[in-house]
């Protein structure tokens, strides 16, 4: 019997022992309709989607060797005694820089040109606006010489991609450089150019086959400890894509794990290495699913995925169609296919989102009550831990560490979360946090209990520490660190945020909903510019009160946001002030400990915010694009000048420019700062950015 058929053939209530070894898996072990069994791992039991691949090399061209294999497999990694080679690509491999490597020229005319036959081979890159990645698969090239494209649908806010950050692989004519590989799936031959050194005569050539170890449905009481998932299959191009509501994410429902119509299962002390795809999936119904005490590291796509069935969702609203009637006034779910009561605790993840980069290492859309605390997250292309939409909210988040972030996408940050649900788009769509009085009497129909974000350590610099996006609504923040990163909040409705402790970054206050009836109170943000705001709509009833800016100019207590509340300023040399500044504003003590012990700990250094240069023009003044300006405007880089100040006598003004808007071009000349604007003398026309859409005037 082999440990495939052991497993599946367990009767309820078994124990089954997986010997200490390497235990091949080319196809999902099903386990269905399962009720009380332990899955249970040895010292060095490890489970892998890789075979083995046999025979004798040969000579090829120079340093390069070729081995007749099977055909057909579709072989996706490829690791030479446990190493993992790189499959041929364009550029080649850097580490340091996005998608380990990206040249503009990866799919120009003459790269293209120079391929003899490209079907079969790949192009991953960056989202346009570098909201993730845009990845597609060569079917081949038209008779015009371009290539013949099928983009997978990783993405679900476009499928533009970055003109320079890009890269192409799988492609014979790339394959130049030590450790690369390609495989001819045609004919079976596999070509690799080894390492320095390396004897592939004598190696352990194993082909990565298979991405899904377990797949999990209509289980009970269930558990899996002490097993080591390594060298799975890259799922990103054999993997349907589907676009989930109106975040930016397009999702594979697969994983190493996969989890369906469960109760009560549980994964702990696993270790998920090289996994090629997601680790752990938890799909639409299931109720106390927990991971916890796991390592996730080095691993192609996210951590542990928790998504319903978007069916679920009231007036199901799409970037392709904008809801702006509410047909359907009842709060919450309509079915009940979605996660719930589900946790995620004491793990560690580093180096997720190898290959795809609309990532996280913990993210989730569609569920209830979702649990993540005590994990340490580093090192990852995009959010730590992400939340797709409103529905249904009760998720707390509460003494994690989580940093390095954002490091190969924009406008996001270490935590991120978009509110894109029935309100957002009632009486016609906008992003600029307009009917807002209308938009609160229906606001928590999908967010219907509150998320807690409470006593974790967010660093960064780059993005926003902790991202209420897009109308996130019903969030509950409070004392969190952050550092070189702040908190934001863009259109949504009642956010408290309360306690929290902000070293330099600022709090970010974008698109305010009227009567968005948000608090933010008794925090201390140690930075020099402490608010970022932009777009305050008439209406808003944020109450800011009792915050200490430490290091701030005093002007910052006349600025009109804080209205008629108690602020307070003080110099950061100050010792006198600082000391009594806790009790000044019922600051409670934040406990300098998060995340998992064993675990590493961020570097923090060169974080400061730097200070803003503004530049004054045809009477008015302008700054450069910052962190803020992108995020609120929507756009794809840092081009352009912010208006903010403008005099209603500057022909600006007259033309119809106002604050807050950010100019791209005058008289058809791009303006990509604001000392651009310096020489502007007779005005024709202007093109800028207003509510994150283009005007021309």
């Amino acid at each position: 019997m082999t440990i495939e058929e052991m497993i599946v053939s367990a009767k309820n209530g078994d124990t089954v022992v997986l010997p200490d070894e390497t235990i091949r898996i080319t196809r999902p072990i099903e386990l269905n309709g399962k009720k009380n069994i332990s899955i249970v791992g040895g010292k060095n039991t490890v489970m892998t989607g890789s075979i083995v691949l046999d025979g004798e090399w040969a000579d090829y061209d120079g340093n390069m060797r070729i081995l007749k294999t099977e055909k057909g497999l579709d072989i996706q990694q490829i690791y030479v005694n446990g190493k993992k080679y790189i499959m041929a690509r364009y550029p080649n491999e850097d580490p340091t820089k996005w998608l380990d490597g990206h040249s503009e020229d990866a799919v120009s005319a003459e790269r293209i040109a120079s391929w003899k036959d490209p079907k079969g081979g790949y192009i991953r890159a960056l989202h346009c606006a570098e909201w993730g990645g845009n990845s597609y698969i060569i079917n081949g090239k038209n008779e015009d010489g371009t290539l013949d494209l099928k983009w997978i649908g990783d993405n679900n806010r476009g499928r533009d991609y970055h003109k320079n950050v890009v890269m192409v692989e799988n492609i014979f004519e790339e394959l130049d450089s030590e450790k690369e590989w390609f495989y001819d799936k045609e004919n079976g031959l596999l070509y690799i150019i080894p390492e320095n050194g390396t004897d592939l005569s004598g190696a352990v050539i194993e082909a990565a086959v298979n991405g899904e170890i377990f797949k999990i449905t209509d289980c009970e009481n269930v558990s899996i400890s002490g097993i080591t998932f390594k060298n799975t299959k890259r799922l990103l191009f054999c993997s349907e894509y589907e676009l989930i509501t109106r975040s930016d994410w397009g999702i594979a429902r697969n994983g190493a794990i996969y989890i369906n119509n469960c109760e009560n299962v549980k994964i702990s002390d696993c270790n998920f290495n090289e996994v090629g795809g997601n680790c752990v999936f938890i799909d639409g119904k299931n109720e106390y699913i927990s991971v916890e005490n796991c390592d996730l590291t080095d691993c192609g796509a996210s951590g542990v995925c928790i998504f319903g069935d978007q069916k679920c969702v009231r007036d199901l609203s799409t970037w392709s169609d904008h809801r702006t009637v509410i047909s359907d006034l009842e709060r919450g779910p309509q079915s009940d296919e979605y996660p719930r009561n589900i946790k995620v605790k004491d793990c560690y993840f580093y180096n997720l989102g190898i290959y795809e980069k609309q990532t996280s290492p913990v993210t989730m859309s569609v569920s209830s009550k979702v649990t993540v605390e005590g994990c340490t997250i580093h090192h990852v292309p995009r959010a730590g831990l992400n939340v797709c939409d409103g529905s249904f909210g009760g998720h707390r988040f509460i003494n994690n560490l989580v940093f390095d972030t954002v490091r190969e996408t924009g406008d996001h940050g270490p935590f991120n979360s978009w509110g894109r649900d029935r309100f957002w788009s009632l009486d016609g769509f906008d992003t600029g946090g307009n009917n807002g009085t209308n938009k609160r009497k229906v606001a928590t129909l999908d967010a219907i209990e509150t998320t807690v974000i409470a006593h974790n350590m967010f660093v960064g610099n780059r993005g926003f520490g902790i991202d209420l996006d897009d109308g996130s609504t019903n969030y509950m923040i409070t004392k969190n660190y952050c550092v070189g990163v702040g908190i934001k909040l863009r259109e949504g409705f009642l956010r408290t945020v309360r306690n929290n402790f902000i070293v330099n970054a600022p709090l970010d206050v974008h698109c305010t909903f009227a009567n968005c009836d948000d608090v933010i109170e008794n925090n201390i943000v140690v930075t020099e510019r402490p608010l970022s705001l932009y777009a305050i709509n008439d209406g808003f009833t944020t109450r800011a009160a009792n915050n200490l800016f430490v290091g701030a100019d005093k002007e910052v207590l006349t600025n009109s946001f804080l209205k008629d509340n108690v602020n307070y300023v003080c110099d950061k040399n100050d010792r006198a002030a600082l000391a009594m500044a806790p009790a000044q504003i019922y600051f409670e003590p934040i406990v300098m400990e998060f995340g998992r012990k064993d675990k590493p700990k961020p570097v923090i250094e060169n974080l400061a915010v730097a200070a803003v240069e503004t530049v004054k023009a045809l009477d008015a003044t302008f700054m450069p694009i910052d962190e803020s300006v992108r995020s609120m405007a929507g756009l794809p880089d840092y081009d352009g000048a912010t208006v903010t100040e403008i005099s209603e006598s500057s022909p600006l003004y007259i033309l119809g420019a106002r604050k807050d808007d950010v100019i791209i071009s005058v008289n058809d000349e791009k303006i990509k700062t604001p000392a651009d604007m310096v020489n502007v003398a007779e005005i024709k026309n202007v093109k800028l950015i207003r509510a994150q859409k283009e005007i021309i005037l």
